[in-house]
């Protein structure tokens, strides 16, 4: 009788390539114990050796270089890169801020030219209207001199006028009343005898003032020689219209003989 034991199965053995995968994973723990080990070992066998024989110590850190390992930068050298840059930027701060601080120095100095630029025109307008002010009033007091020492010398007049141009034609148009006519003869009769000039002086007789009357003229009118031009006016046209009439009358007169 033939009796067969029941056969337990075999447990699956794990295939080469797990065991190869676990083994690559623990290969680089492995041999940095190997190469520490290796190192320890050297260190034991050479501590009683001359400093001679001391040399094969090195071995552990030529294990370490074969197996890859690079040593890290030292940090000191990171540190010191860190600072140069930083240095360099506060650097370049510093420099934009001077720029910045020139460029600001320099639109102040030019507004602050500008400014004195336009204080020195205006103080030089201001000046220029003193001066040509003062200068009028000083030829303002020389006519009024002038016109005094006329007045206190009849018949001895100068070329200055004592009353600005137009007004002696004003007051003789309105001694005629406004009348256009009779103003346009008197005007061209004393335009010609003295240009209206109350201190006109003819040089070769006592002709003097507008109207241009003698001295024997002068006392027909009732009015005494005077250099001032109004009272030569009203002298004037006393005379014309006891002789003539009218100062058209006076007018064609004197177109006609040169004289009235």
């Amino acid at each position: 009788m033939n009796l067969r034991l029941p056969t337990r199965p075999r447990a699956a053995r794990p295939t080469g390539g797990g065991r190869s995968s676990a083994l690559h994973a623990r290969r680089p723990a492995l041999l940095l114990a190997v190469a520490a080990a290796g190192g320890l070992m050297v260190n034991v066998l050479t501590a009683n050796e001359p400093a001679a024989q001391a040399e094969p110590q090195l071995a552990s850190v030529s294990v370490a270089e074969q197996l890859g390992i690079t040593e890290p930068a030292p940090v000191e050298e990171h540190a010191v890169s860190a600072v140069d840059s930083l240095g360099e930027l506060a650097a370049s701060r510093s420099q934009r801020q001077a720029e910045q601080d020139a460029a600001a120095q320099a639109q102040a100095a030019a507004d602050q030219a500008e400014l004195d630029r336009r204080a020195a025109e205006e103080a030089a307008r201001k000046a220029a209207e003193e001066e040509a002010a003062r200068k009028a009033a000083e030829a303002e007091a020389a006519r009024a001199a002038e016109a005094a020492a006329a007045a206190a010398r009849p018949g001895r007049g100068t070329t200055v006028a004592v009353a600005p141009a137009g007004s002696y034609q004003d007051y003789a148009m309105s001694k005629l009343g406004g009348s256009g006519s009779e103003f346009s003869c008197l005007e061209k009769l004393w335009g010609k005898e003295s240009g209206w000039n109350p201190n006109a002086q003819n040089p070769t007789s006592t002709a003097y003032g507008i109207p241009q009357f003698l001295d024997s003229t002068w006392k027909g009118t009732g009015i005494a020689k005077t250099s001032d031009g109004y009272r030569q006016i009203d002298a004037g046209l006393i005379y014309i219209e006891n002789r003539f009439g009218s100062p058209c009358g006076a007018w064609a007169h004197s177109q006609a003989k040169g004289w009235y």
